[in-house]
């Protein structure tokens, strides 16, 4: 079983900033389908919120499933090898 951490991949800002820009985009999506919807009353600008909400969706899951992944396979080196960390690659 793997234990959860503080992040999916420790140490990987940059994926922490996907998922979060991932979120954002699909917000906007969501509140594009809105105004589309109640304020515009226009169908195209609905279905465009509605396109990048599903899309922002998948690649979201995507990269969470990308990000398990990553974690379980570190932890199952970090397992075999717990010393891993402390080799900087050079010879005593």
């Amino acid at each position: 079983m793997v234990q959860r951490t503080q992040s999916s991949l420790p140490g990987d800002g940059i994926f922490r900033a996907v998922l979060v820009v991932l979120v954002i985009t699909i917000l906007s999506g969501a509140l594009l389908t809105l105004a589309g919807e109640y304020y515009f009353h226009d169908e195209a600008v609905k279905n465009v919120g509605v396109g990048i909400v599903l899309v922002g969706g998948l690649v979201y899951f995507f990269f969470r499933v990308l990000g398990r992944r990553e974690a379980r396979r570190r932890q199952a080196l970090a397992e075999r090898e717990p010393n891993a960390d402390d080799r900087d690659g050079t010879d005593p």
